[in-house]
């Protein structure tokens, strides 16, 4: 059958169309003027072609049949003679439209052994493949469309069924990588931070010296008091010499002697206190403490915590459980920390202690203290790393777990 012209157009139930295909070009764009014009005439031409009798799908298209604002434009993009076929699928929706122009005029009557007769028999297996493959209902959506008055039971039933599914309960929380063997250095007494010796985190040994606090006022006594030991010292001296000619004498030496210990004594006792003001590691460890200027030159009191030593190969975990959140406090529930300075990477741990009562959380949240144990000795872990841990509990029903923290809150505010 001759023509000089094919296109097709696809049809969506909400009457958009669309150039597929076109005769002569292996590929379309609908961006083009005539791509438009085109997709404008098949909206504006759906309705009559759905008005077609099943019997004789085909429309023969003409200006006259299209508004005053497509119409002007039919000679520059169509022939003369137009014949619309809609490709209607087992559904009797038309899913696209076929257009076929040539020069010479279409028949007004079909005989079953005409070309064109066998055309609209084509346009039939066309609509019915094109709703086979892009249009045709899945076996769920033909249940669901056979079982309209039990579709609220079906809903029902499937959420009731999704909310039994059993799970892992699970809280995720703040946590903290810390030292598990930790010692706390503190200020042997009253005075001022002279220096800070060690870097903060530096690995120290026994015995390093870590601070040192201000010395000016006990070197000044321990001088003091040296000048008067030998003050004293020389006394005694004079004092043990007259005793020996002279009786009355011993009795003085009895007296300088006593003033000689008195300045010993004090003197042992200064350089003791100075000894003091030199705080050094009592074990080997990191010394873990804030920025050293923050501390140089800074009033510390008695027993007033500077830093932590802290053991590295004795790794655990700390973390602050939300009162909210706490799901599984247990001795030895089990912990994933996801670091977040490696989040594609995990550490496990185990639970060893949960505090009983709430402290502020470095978020400002109540919450209870929790401490772990790492599993093994991962080489990412390093003291004072943060991140977050989850803290896996036992198994419970989906629906529990949507509905815990709304039941609570009715709980809350109805009393009941």
């Amino acid at each position: 059958m001759d023509y000089r012209q094919s296109a097709l157009l696809s049809l969506s139930p909400s009457n958009r169309a669309k150039l597929v295909a076109h005769s002569g070009l292996s590929d379309t764009d609908n961006n083009t003027p005539y791509a438009l014009w085109l997709s404008d005439v098949a909206k504006e031409i759906a309705p009559h072609c759905r008005a077609l009798p099943p019997e004789a799908r085909v429309l023969a298209l003409s200006p006259a049949q299209l508004s005053e604002g497509l119409a002007p434009q039919w000679n520059e993009w169509l022939p003369a003679n137009v014949w619309v076929l809609p490709l209607t699928g087992a559904d009797g929706e038309i899913h696209a439209l076929w257009f076929l122009g040539r020069d010479d005029p279409w028949p007004t009557t079909l005989a079953p052994t005409s070309p064109e007769f066998t055309l609209l028999q084509l346009s039939g297996l066309y609509g019915y493949a094109w709703w086979a493959l892009t249009a045709r209902p899945s076996r769920f959506k033909q249940f669901w469309q056979r079982n309209t008055g039990r579709r609220l039971g079906y809903i029902v039933l499937a959420v009731l069924l999704v909310l039994c599914i059993p799970v892992r309960e699970y809280t995720l929380v703040p946590a903290e990588i810390i030292s598990l063997h930790s010692e706390v250095i503190a200020a042997p007494d009253s005075g001022v931070i002279k220096r800070m010796v060690v870097l903060p985190n530096s690995d120290v040994v026994k015995g390093q010296v870590l601070a040192t606090l201000d010395d000016t006022t006990l070197h000044n006594r321990l001088a003091v008091a040296q000048a008067e030991l030998e003050t004293a010292e020389t006394t005694l001296h004079q004092a043990s010499q007259q005793a020996i000619e002279d009786q009355q004498a011993k009795s003085e030496l009895a007296m300088a002697e006593g003033k000689w210990r008195e300045k010993k004594v004090e003197v042992e006792s200064i350089t003791r206190d100075l000894e003091k003001l030199t705080i050094r590691a009592p074990d080997n460890g990191v010394f873990v403490y804030s920025d050293p200027d923050d501390w140089a030159g800074r009033p510390v009191q008695t027993g007033e915590r500077i830093g932590l030593l802290a053991d590295p190969d004795n790794l655990g975990v700390r973390a602050w459980a939300p009162v909210s959140e706490s799901t599984n406090l247990k001795h030895g529930a089990p912990m994933k920390i996801f670091l977040k300075v490696a989040p594609l990477d995990s550490l496990d741990a185990k639970l060893g202690y949960a505090g009983y009562q709430t402290v502020e959380a470095p978020n400002g949240v109540a919450s209870y203290l929790l401490r772990g144990t790492l599993e093994g000795k991962p080489a990412v872990a390093r003291i004072g790393l943060q991140g977050t841990a989850r803290v896996t509990g036992d198994w419970a029903m989906l629906g529990y777990l949507l509905l815990r923290r709304p039941i609570a809150t009715l709980r809350a505010g109805s009393g009941w």
